[in-house]
């Protein structure tokens, strides 16, 4: 009976620790506020994944995945975390390589197995907009969709390596779990 109650006890914390990671995220409750629990945890827990940049002077902290990919010659686009303390907020921040084409130009495409597809454009690179479009390729990364980028006119595919992917979903879930009660 003892090794009964461990065992349910600790299948509970375990599963306690451990979010859903395919969970879906209602695009309508999406938003920049944080609380210091939220905080302490990203600082305690997730930070170590991160490389830091801090800002001193726009007292900003930039988080960028530290698995992110670096360098290539294929579409990337990395994003960050920027935590305003001052404002106990944050933000998303796309920093697309040179192969990506720059913010203002960001369009893409996105296909499921279904066959539905979809495209999400970037309307302008203000923290809004950039968390609208970063919340829709989570989502569509959620679905298992594939992605192409268009740039100057032709259609390239995107985030079609595990760790392109993989890195765009672990930040925007660990932007999730910073933002809101996920």
């Amino acid at each position: 009976m003892k090794r009964l109650s461990i065992l349910l006890l600790s299948l509970f914390i375990i599963s306690a620790c451990n979010p859903v990671k395919d969970k879906k995220v209602d695009q309508t409750t999406i938003g920049f506020k944080t609380d210091e629990s939220s905080k302490l945890f990203f600082k305690n827990v997730r930070r170590s994944y991160y490389d830091v940049e801090v800002m001193e002077e726009a007292k900003l902290e930039i988080y960028r995945l530290k698995k992110r990919v670096k360098e290539s010659d294929e579409p990337v686009l990395n994003i960050n975390i920027v935590n305003n303390w001052r404002y106990d907020e944050a933000y998303v921040l796309l920093e697309p390589n040179s192969a990506a084409g720059s913010l203002s130009d960001i369009k893409v495409i996105w296909e499921n197995e279904d066959g539905k597809s979809g495209e999400i454009s970037l309307g302008g690179g203000n923290k809004k907009n950039q968390l609208d479009f970063a919340a829709k390729v989570y989502d569509q990364i959620q679905n298992g969709s594939q992605f192409y980028i268009m740039k100057d006119g032709v259609k390239k595919a995107f985030l079609i390596d595990s760790k392109s992917r993989e890195a765009f979903r672990v930040t925007m879930f660990d932007y999730f779990r910073l933002t809101l009660e996920y």
